[in-house]
């Protein structure tokens, strides 16, 4: 018989006999262990909880009454999650014996009491034994289909191209090889172990695409070459990929992405003059949605104001911090003319984060994180010139915004939309600072 309570953080016990660590003697040494045992992901969990402001709610914490203490109960499952609440409400329990971890959980706190968790949902089980069939299911693996079966990364891309209406390129490749007649059975039974994040980095590579054929629009892998040609390539980027010919620490930037391009063979690369007359997306082998190729050059900044985000669909950045990928999927969302608030103050966070990660990259002398936005544009902008990054034209935009104090990208603009109730930005003036600038922010995307 089991029951779903609401308890105080404060009645909730730690396990002392935890299988995480060897048996301790009380509550401290439990925290303890499970500090010395969890400490990074202690950490980010806390920063998860304040950022969000509650635990995952589909899974509770699993309890049994206390035997000694009334109305306490000790924690069968969930004691990291427990350990964090409670290091969050009083972090000074740890500052004594860890102190170099009390300095790392106390900003977190501070900004915790704003919003402080004093109870959470718990499932009381009469005794231990009880339990232990389901905490042993949830850390045991599948159990043959009985406890729960992980995704793998393709898996876990599928469920994201549902959550965000477009298709990870990596999938795409996969599934085209999939369904291609062409490629063995042996290949398509080992499409599953083929490191999705790191197809992804290399398909979106300019010097790659160039290589075998492809290219990116509006989210979509497209070719006009014959599908024999195009099946070229990719056969061997997933072999090599499989094989553990190439790993992430290979292909990390431009010039690694560069330096394994020039190990394709010749029957590796696709014959160019094999074409269709049209292009066509590799959404699938068996259905190609085509579209008729442009007799005019595209244009690589094309104006849009007209439609509802700030980024455009066929704006596509190889960005590799995670709060900036999920920056930049939420001002591909949010639409300006409901949120233009939030989407300016995103839009400035976004230029800036972006531009610190290249200077992370590319140290520039006397420039760091805390100089001038104006003054990190100028010499970011400088540096990229000087490299062959970007040309001069290119960088124009972002130069002259920065310089502009009218535009979004002005210091005195900016603080006036944050701190000045009577003054909003507008809609179009946000898009058009993006577009503006856009061709500045893929080049340094590609860069890093």
């Amino acid at each position: 018989m089991t029951t779903i309570k609401q308890i105080s953080i404060t009645n909730l016990l730690l396990n002392i006999e935890n299988p995480r660590f060897e048996l301790v003697g009380n509550q401290r040494e439990a925290l303890l262990a499970m500090v010395n045992d969890q400490a990074d992901k202690i950490l980010n969990l806390a920063k998860d909880i304040v950022e969000i402001g509650m635990l995952n709610p589909s899974e509770l914490v699993i309890v049994t009454p206390s035997e000694n203490l009334t109305n306490h109960f000790i924690v069968l499952e969930g004691n990291r999650r427990v350990t964090t609440l409670k290091l969050l409400t009083t972090p000074e329990i740890i500052s004594s014996d860890n102190n170099s971890f009390f300095k790392k959980i106390k900003p977190l706190s501070d900004k915790f009491q704003q919003n402080p968790i004093l109870e959470i949902s718990c499932v009381i089980f009469a005794d231990s034994e009880k339990a232990n069939k389901w905490i042993k299911l949830k850390h045991t693996g599948e159990n043959e289909g009985i406890g729960i079966v992980r995704w793998d990364a393709q898996q876990v891309a599928r469920f994201e191209e549902r959550i965000d209406g477009t298709s990870p390129i990596a999938l795409q490749a996969i599934d085209f090889l999939r369904k291609d007649v062409s490629v063995d059975a042996e290949l398509k039974e080992k499409l599953k172990d083929v490191p999705s994040s790191s197809l992804d980095r290399l398909l979106k590579d300019k010097s790659v695409q160039s290589l075998i054929g492809l290219s990116i629009k509006d989210y979509r892998l497209q070719t006009n070459l014959k599908r024999n040609e195009v099946v070229k390539g990719l056969t061997k980027i997933v072999t090599d990929l499989i094989d553990k010919k190439i790993r992430v620490k290979d292909i990390y930037t431009k010039e690694d992405r560069e330096k394994y391009v020039k190990s394709f063979l010749p029957s590796e690369i696709p014959d160019k003059k094999q074409k269709e007359r049209i292009n066509w997306e590799l959404v699938s082998a068996s259905t190609i949605q085509s579209k008729p190729q442009s007799s005019s050059p595209q244009k690589t900044n094309p104006i849009l104001k007209e439609r509802e985000t700030l980024i455009p669909k066929d704006c596509t950045l190889n960005i590799t911090d995670a709060r900036l990928i999920k920056i930049y999927k939420e001002l591909r969302k949010l639409q300006v003319n409901n949120y233009e608030n939030a989407v300016g103050v995103l839009f400035r966070v976004f230029i800036e984060l972006s531009i610190d990660t290249y200077i992370d990259r590319f140290p520039i002398n006397n420039i760091t994180h805390d100089t001038k936005l104006k003054q990190k544009v100028i010499e970011v902008s400088l540096h990229m010139e000087q490299n062959g990054v970007a040309k001069k034209g290119e960088l124009k935009g972002i130069r002259s915004a920065v310089n502009n104090q009218h535009d979004m990208l002005s210091m005195d603009t900016f603080n006036a939309y944050v701190h000045n109730r009577h003054l909003s930005p507008a809609a179009k003036s946000l898009i058009t600072s993006w577009d503006n600038i856009q061709v500045f922010i893929t080049k340094l995307w590609q860069a890093i």
